[in-house]
């Protein structure tokens, strides 16, 4: 593969915002337009315990995702994530070459000693093993340069910095992407997934192509932006950057047709993208669904949601659930 990547992860991160629904054909239609389209990495969906459900992007087994993947993969690479806390080790099954290449691992803090033993188990079945450090700015730099060498025992396919919030500075990227230059096995690529809580993802990525460095790296991005909360990266802008500067030779005519037949009628009655109240979200590094959540139940004006989030306590920032946002609110309420 190119010096410079590009992994699509509209199905996936997409799913947020359709309640993790897509047709069965609009997941096959999407990712044979993504191989077709010169996508290098296609993420198709999560892996999750929960039972399987038709028209999904959620799967509790390898076996059930080969039947929306190309048969011709071109020189794309076929990719799912999985959450530490939400599919256990024992329910992967070995690599055959039938279903998926490889496996991104996601995980907070919190959680890196069932992340370590997760990458042991993807490791061993065979698979591309990428990890994804949910809030990457949450790790002081001991902290990830200790997390780093930590995973370099496993020899990961890629490590990716993850603006979770959306309000990492290119700063602050070039600074984690150092610790992982120095650490990491040489073979290894570096990853880059970013929000845009405050419009930072495609100055970042346009930053990227500046880092002297010999490896491989691979920026996220979705059709159209579609995400959680702000939405990602889009896909169309970062394949025709790097069109023009870097050689790559994706087809922006066929990524502009996926995002006209599939994203545009999505996006007729359902928001992504950004907003005041998510650059506040940014701004105070706070989980987005504090607005997403608020905003689904409550008309509240982009004042007083800024003196919500100043209410909310400081080690609350970052744990957000639809009960407490609302009993947040309540009391936001009683005390104004």
């Amino acid at each position: 593969m190119a010096k410079y990547n590009l992994l699509d992860c509209t199905l996936r991160d997409g799913s947020y915002i359709t309640n993790f629904e897509f047709p069965n054909d609009v997941i096959k239609s999407l990712a044979r337009g993504l191989v077709d389209a010169s996508i290098d990495y296609v993420e198709i969906g999560w892996l999750n315990n929960k039972p399987y459900v038709e028209n999904t992007t959620i799967f509790n087994n390898i076996e059930q995702i080969s039947d929306f993947i190309p048969k011709e993969r071109k020189h794309s690479v076929i990719l799912a994530m999985a959450d530490v806390a939400q599919f256990k080790p024992e329910n992967l099954t070995a690599f055959t070459g039938k279903s998926i290449d490889g496996i991104r691992l996601v995980f907070y803090k919190r959680q890196v000693e069932e992340a370590l033993e997760m990458c042991k188990v993807v490791k061993e079945m065979g698979y591309k093993l990428i990890v994804n450090p949910m809030v990457t700015i949450d790790y002081t730099i001991d902290e990830y340069s200790k997390l780093t060498q930590d995973l370099a025992r496993f020899s990961p396919y890629a490590v990716s910095i993850v603006d979770s919030f959306g309000y990492m500075l290119k700063q602050d990227f070039r600074q984690y992407f150092k610790i992982l230059d120095n650490f990491l096995p040489s073979e290894t690529k570096i990853g880059f997934h970013s929000h845009n809580n405050m419009q930072l993802a495609f100055i970042t990525a346009q930053d990227i192509l500046d880092y002297q460095t010999s490896r491989g790296l691979i920026i996220d991005a979705s059709l159209s932006g579609m995400g959680r909360g702000a939405g990602n990266l889009n896909t169309e802008l970062i394949a025709n950057y790097l069109n023009m500067n870097t050689g790559n030779k994706y087809d922006i005519s066929l990524i502009l047709s996926l995002i006209s037949k599939y994203i545009m009628p999505i996006a007729e009655t359902k928001d992504w993208g950004y907003s005041p109240y998510m650059f506040l979200t940014g701004l105070y590094h706070c989980h987005p669904n504090f607005a997403t959540y608020l905003l689904e139940n409550h008309d509240i004006s982009v004042e007083d949601f800024e003196k919500y989030i100043k209410f909310i306590p400081k080690e609350m920032l970052t744990k957000c659930t639809k009960p407490y946002v609302e009993e947040l609110y309540q009391s936001f309420i009683n005390q104004k």
